[in-house]
């Protein structure tokens, strides 16, 4: 059986983010955010509506570090993807107004509300979404007026619900075992000076691709980039003090496999000085 085929749609995050989901495929949506460059859940979130959805995505502020035709960004995994299509942004108070879009995202709640008030006044809330992408706690003057999915939950709320970032399908790579020559990749959050590959994406996924282990930790936020990139390299987390993250965030993260991660690379760590000494 399917272990949330018995979950309420509301009380479950699963289950009310794949509801949604559902619900959004052959929707208009209303994409409302400020475009002033990267904000990684907001735009992990466009990424992957306008790949269901196509034009039908209208990101009102054209989110143009978003698109191929776009300048050559620092960041990675996330930019530069999504073809430059036409997009209708015409007319948009007038649209809201007449409910032309079936559902509204705010996609950074903190950061731009715009059109806010004309939003409630047209929109039942069951049609109005706020992403919360923020590294810490705080809510945005938002909550009760729509779904709102947070990134950041330390406490239990009944009106949140989870939401983490993710990466593009096109980036995820084959765990090729054949390839892996050291233990724990040389990026490593604790010490810039191994920060090296920002100029180069594929560089930044093959240090990760060629070692067992790739070292990550809280920094701003429980939830980053860094521990999805890992993964999608082919690679595995070794997330410190993952087993203090409260249980609203990175709610998909099974914790007792990345304990055994850590378990079985601190093993291979005390073997091989074992067998230093013994040499």
């Amino acid at each position: 059986m399917d272990a949330h085929s018995s979950c309420s749609t509301y009380s479950c995050g699963f289950c009310a983010r794949k509801h949604i989901l559902y619900m959004a495929l052959g929707m208009k949506i209303l994409y409302i955010s400020g475009a002033t460059g990267a904000d990684y859940m907001a735009d992990c979130a466009m990424h992957g509506l306008r790949s269901l959805l196509g034009p039908d995505l209208v990101d009102v502020k054209k989110m143009w570090f978003m698109y191929d035709t776009s300048e050559p960004c620092m960041f990675h995994s996330l930019y530069k993807l999504l073809p430059d299509i036409e997009v209708d942004r015409d007319n948009v108070e007038a649209k809201i107004q007449s409910r032309y879009y079936d559902a509204v995202v705010y996609g950074s709640v903190h950061r731009c509300r715009d059109y806010m008030q004309l939003v409630l006044d047209a929109y039942p809330s069951n049609k109005i979404a706020f992403i919360d992408g923020e590294d810490g706690p705080e809510l945005a003057p938002a909550v009760g007026h729509g779904w709102y999915f947070k990134r950041e939950i330390y406490e239990p709320h009944p009106n949140l619900l989870p939401i983490q970032f993710g990466i593009p399908k096109e980036k995820i790579r084959d765990a090729r075992f054949s390839h892996k020559t050291r233990l724990m990749a040389h990026c490593d959050p604790r010490d810039r000076s191994t920060y090296q590959y920002y100029d180069s994406e594929k560089r930044y996924y093959d240090q990760y691709s060629e070692a067992w282990f790739g070292y990550t930790k809280k920094k701003g936020g429980w939830d980053c980039m860094r521990h999805h990139e890992i993964i999608a390299a082919g690679c595995v987390p070794y997330f410190e003090g993952f087993d203090d993250c409260p249980e609203g965030t990175l709610a998909t993260f099974d914790r007792s496999i990345f304990a055994e991660a850590r378990g079985l690379c601190d093993s291979w760590v005390t073997m091989r000085k074992v067998n230093l000494v013994q040499q």
